[in-house]
């Protein structure tokens, strides 16, 4: 059954188009609580640090990077039997162009988890998250300063901003169900969420207001151990804004080596592609409680015009602590 999902998972990658508007990253799979709050604790551990890094399009003159930042632990409550709370928070902070346009926001993630059978869990989870964007009109040129002659960027531009920067509120929220097989890694997982439900103004003009468009994800990773030592990992996201649309695929092997201790040594390797955009190799490794990955994109869109296929690097790291649980408390599987 799930070897036929990591089939249809690529037939229906291949019939859409990519185009993004929001904060994205190539390792979207490594940065979990920026895809869907219901990931909110659940992952097998009980506290997780994870980033996320990206320099985008370092050929032109202006890169695009982008950092994310993320906390989340699991709650065992005793009156909650079968289900436990998930806790966490985000920070995302992304800057781009001539202008240093910039958005920074803090989020707070809350979800709630249920055991619905021995190998299903199913979570549903909320986020709110304050932002601002801001830019440095001190850094744009305007046509009014070509003094009929020349350009002279010294000479004082008629063209003003009401202001330079605006705060605003964001609302999401999502799902996801999950499958662990108690006699093996293979595991299947698929969700959805919607960021940005209330539509923000973000606009930098008192008389005119730009709403953040809803941001529409749905996501799909299965995972289906061939051997003992061999993974064969699919994972998938569709997102929808507004007239933009972005569908990313990666398909990856993962190999288990011994290294004597309780833990194995895990490495990681696979090609995605984000359609019409970048095709970009992944590398990963997980040993103890580290697991870190890199990617670099590789652009073939019309904008390689340019950036010459320098799509550019991007970098994952997560820790997570396990602590000793009372028996009979809840049955934590992992999600990769």
């Amino acid at each position: 059954m799930l070897r036929h999902l990591l089939i249809s998972s690529l037939i229906i990658s291949l019939s859409w188009c990519a185009h993004s508007q929001d904060i994205h990253f190539s390792q979207f799979f490594n940065a979990p609580l920026q895809v869907n709050p219901a990931f909110t604790g659940l992952f097998s551990g009980d506290v997780r640090f994870g980033g996320n890094y990206r320099n985008q399009w370092q050929s032109v003159p202006v890169p695009y990077t982008t950092f994310s930042a993320y906390f989340d632990q699991k709650f065992y409550l005793p009156i909650l039997n079968n289900s436990m709370l998930g806790g966490g928070l985000i920070f995302n902070y992304d800057r781009a162009g001539d202008a240093n346009l910039s958005w920074t926001q803090l989020g707070i993630n809350l979800s709630y988890i249920q055991q619905l059978a021995d190998e299903h869990f199913l979570s549903g989870g909320f986020q709110l998250k304050g932002g601002q964007r801001a830019l440095d009109p001190n850094l744009l040129n305007f046509g009014d300063q070509y003094n009929g002659d020349v350009f002279d960027p010294s000479q004082a531009s008629q063209e003003s901003l009401t202001k330079s920067s605006i705060a605003y509120f964001d609302l999401g929220a999502g799902a996801v169900w999950y499958f662990q097989d108690e006699d093996s890694r293979t595991h299947a997982q698929t969700g959805f969420s919607f960021m940005h439900v209330n539509q923000p103004n973000v606009s930098f003009f008192e008389e005119e207001k730009i709403h953040l468009n809803m941001l529409i994800s749905l996501h799909q990773n299965a995972g289906v151990q061939l051997t003992d030592q061999f993974d064969l990992v699919s994972n998938i996201l569709w997102q929808f804004q507004g007239a933009y649309m972005e569908t990313v695929w990666v398909l990856s092997g993962k190999g288990y080596f011994d290294t004597g201790a309780d833990t194995p040594l895990v490495l990681q390797a696979g090609v995605g592609y984000r359609l019409g955009d970048a095709l970009f190799p992944y590398l990963g490794v997980q040993y103890l409680n580290w697991k870190a990955g890199f990617s670099y994109d590789i652009n073939n869109s019309p904008f390689n015009v340019a950036t010459a296929k320098k799509g550019g690097p991007e970098f994952s790291l997560s820790y997570i602590i396990s602590k000793v649980k009372p028996p009979d408390t809840f049955k934590s599987c992992p999600i990769f």
